[in-house]
């Protein structure tokens, strides 16, 4: 039975305050913020192939009325 891969995950946050109009973290230590979502994208790309989890890489897109990603 071949092990399941556990996806990281990136949240994304649309800022509704003063600053830039997006921004990211993680639980590994990511924190990345951009004007332009597909900035932030490259920018979230970028960081995890030089760590080593872009094949699992998974974005989510928190509700930032709720704080829940879908």
């Amino acid at each position: 039975m071949p092990l399941e891969r556990q996806m990281h995950t990136v949240r994304v946050y649309r800022n509704t305050e003063d600053g830039t109009n997006w921004w990211a973290e993680d639980d590994l230590g990511f924190t990345g913020g951009a004007d332009q979502l597909p900035d932030l994208m490259d920018a979230i790309r970028e960081w995890a192939e030089a760590e080593g989890v872009l094949d699992d890489l998974s974005v989510n897109f928190v509700d930032t009325t709720t704080g829940v990603a879908p």
